[in-house]
């Protein structure tokens, strides 16, 4: 039995591309088990329960952005990690990261106990655990071309695209009738009205409390539009009341169904969701998280470049701006909505997982 272990955590953009390639791999083969580092504190303690999945922990060490009394505390913790991850990684014959904080340790811990590493980087502008993971791994992958462009190692990394899960990629095989079928059964299930245009607002699986707080305020006139909104709050935030025409939810398990049931998509630029929403073919209002190394904007410009995406960056984003612009944003999804064609690749998990298999073949465990 090969062992594989998957590390990455924190948010779902890091959590759902691992488990979606592990997924994969299990299908592929009886002879493979995969198994997850994490936090106590991330969404994969949710994410990869569901998923029936071994859950590792160890001590959360994020990067300090700033110098604070507690940076001085960080290489203790950093330290610490990295001799909970050897424990973790010594017995396992892969490491797949898929980047975040928890990630860091395990890489080093692979360099340590000579265990093959493959990194796969989301984001169009790599993040640091992954630049120090480029350092040791024996493949780097990248979601995005522009990530080749960054030099180094980074420059003969392999193109691979983003992993997400089959039921999103399948909307772009999908025919009229079964995505006919999806939209009917969401409505219902929600109590919307189909003949509506509908607006799917989201900020990631954590909520964006800027944006929430936008939606809150222009609610009553974005509905005299004669418009449906789902709004996804994000998990730990107070679900506001529904209103006809308006759902609120903590968290959006089926994003296929909501894709399909939405004419416009107004959300963050996670890697995630941008892949999501390329291989979707929605029309979409980007808001970049404004933090970071500005890797949410670059993650939006292939959605940008083909016209399925406007942009307005976080601090231009206000009930103003919204209630002055949604008119056009409709107009322009609606445009989009009738000239799109179906977008059918190699979906990228398929991709990845044969990367990880003749690695796997060639480990020395």
């Amino acid at each position: 039995m090969k062992r594989i272990l998957l590390v990455g955590g924190g948010t779902a953009g890091h959590v759902e591309p691992a488990l979606a390639v592990g997924n994969w791999l299990l299908g592929k083969s009886s002879d493979i088990a995969c198994e997850f580092v994490g936090t106590k504190s991330g969404i994969e303690n949710e994410l990869v329960s569901f998923a029936g999945l071994k859950l590792h922990h160890i001590l959360k060490a994020p990067l300090p952005r700033s110098i604070t009394p507690s940076t001085l505390l960080w290489p203790i913790k950093f330290a610490i990690s990295i001799s909970q991850a050897l424990k973790i990684v010594k017995s396992v014959d892969l490491v797949i990261g898929f980047g975040g904080y928890v990630s860091a340790p395990c890489y080093v811990a692979a360099k340590i106990t000579g265990v093959p590493l493959i990194i796969h980087e989301a984001n169009a502008i790599p993040g640091w655990a992954n630049k120090l993971g480029a350092k040791f791994a024996d493949e780097v992958l990248v979601a995005f071309k522009s990530s080749l462009k960054v030099g180094g190692k980074w420059a003969t990394a392999k193109l691979v695209g983003m992993p997400i899960r089959e039921e999103i990629f399948a909307i772009g095989t999908m025919s009229k009738s079964d995505r006919s079928g999806i939209w009917d059964a969401t409505y219902r299930e929600l109590g919307l009205d189909r003949g509506k245009r509908t607006i799917f607002i989201f900020g990631g699986s954590l909520g964006a409390q800027a944006i929430n707080n936008v939606v809150e305020l222009t609610l009553p006139e974005l509905l005299k539009l004669d418009i449906n909104i789902i709004h996804g709050i994000g998990k730990g935030n107070t679900l506001p009341e529904a209103v006809p025409g308006y759902v609120p939810l903590s968290y959006i398990s089926n994003m296929a169904a909501m894709y399909i049931a939405s004419d416009l998509v107004i959300s963050r630029g996670g890697a995630v969701t941008c892949a999501e929403l390329d291989v979707a073919n929605a029309f979409a209002l980007i808001i970049p998280l404004p933090i970071g190394n500005g890797e949410q904007v670059a993650n939006a410009q292939d959605l940008l470049a083909k016209g399925a995406a406007e942009i307005c960056l976080n601090s231009d984003f206000t009930p103003d701006w919204l209630l002055g612009n949604i008119g056009n944003l409709i107009s322009k999804a609606d445009s989009w909505n009738i000239k799109k064609s179906q977008k059918i690749t190699a979906p990228s998990v398929e991709i990845i997982g044969e990367i990880v298999l003749r690695n796997l073949d060639g480990s020395s465990k």
